[in-house]
């Protein structure tokens, strides 16, 4: 069978917290759909950003587009909104998977850090996510599908039941050196809305090519908020061609043969940084 989505939602920033997550409770709700929510537990602010202008070739345009659905702020774990999204969340029926600590360091400075520092990381992430959803992540999504090597092994320590740490075409186990890591990743496959902002054409998402079961990533501070009539439309057009959108843990059992892959890293369009992404099958 290949009539579902994987849908996916990340949650980065204080706006979206505040301004987006509720507006996509409201819409899922309408249509009766399941997500997988990733939440960041920790908090950023502008000056994180700031190598990433000097660094990143385009990231001053890209910022520029994208200017109307970004707030980092510091993000205060004892909010009242902050809690009542999650909330809301869960008593909903959607999944919650954790996004990292500090999306913008991870995203910025990952390259430079050791097992240890990446342990470190994301132990401190599990903490502030237990402590405030009661429940332990099942599942993780590295910022920006910014990753590396030392990442997909640490990984497999936590014991997530999936990670999505990658693009691609479709589940898959990584292959590091010789070791198969047993952490299934599922990963995005198709263009994000704030990718489509970012070349210009944002309404290109209503008519997207689907080949059936894909991995759409939205993003609470776009679909959730300036661009949420363009979400919708993509979201019915789907369900009118017969496509179902379901939680990213239930697509492992849509594939009858999950192989292992080699994980490549690239910049597709719309996006600055370097991503990791779904290589040739490894046989």
């Amino acid at each position: 069978m290949h009539n579902v989505i994987g849908l996916r939602i990340d949650v980065d920033t204080v706006k979206g917290y505040k301004n987006g997550v509720i507006p996509l409770l409201n819409l899922l709700a309408r249509y009766n759909i399941k997500a997988s929510f990733f939440i960041i537990t920790g908090y950023d602010s502008p000056i994180r950003t700031l190598p990433r202008f000097f660094n990143e070739r385009g990231f001053f345009k890209r910022v520029f587009r994208l200017r109307g659905s970004l707030c980092y702020k510091m993000l205060s774990l004892t909010r009242l909104t902050f809690k009542e999204c999650i909330k809301q969340i869960k008593d909903k029926g959607h999944e919650i998977g954790l996004h990292g600590y500090h999306h913008f360091d991870w995203q910025l400075r990952l390259r430079d850090w050791s097992t240890r520092r990446i342990n470190k990381d994301l132990c401190q992430a599990i903490e502030y996510f237990k402590l405030h959803t009661g429940l332990y992540p099942h599942s993780f999504a590295a910022p920006g599908w910014v990753t590396k090597k030392e990442v997909f092994l640490a990984e497999e320590n936590f014991h997530f039941d999936y990670c999505s740490d990658t693009r691609g075409i479709s589940p898959f186990y990584p292959v590091i050196g010789n070791k198969t890591v047993e952490t299934l990743q599922v990963p995005v496959t198709l263009p994000t809305l704030d990718e489509l902002i970012s070349l210009g054409n944002p309404n290109r998402l209503i008519d997207i090519n689907i080949k059936g079961n894909e991995v759409y990533c939205a993003h609470a501070e776009f679909d959730g908020m300036k661009y949420i009539s363009i979400f919708e439309a993509f979201l019915e057009n789907n369900l009118k061609k017969g496509y179902r959108f379901i939680r990213l843990s239930e697509m492992k059992s849509h594939f009858i043969k999950i192989l292992s892959s080699r994980v490549i890293y690239k910049t597709i369009p719309g996006r600055t940084n370097i991503v990791a992404y779904q290589g040739e099958p490894d046989v």
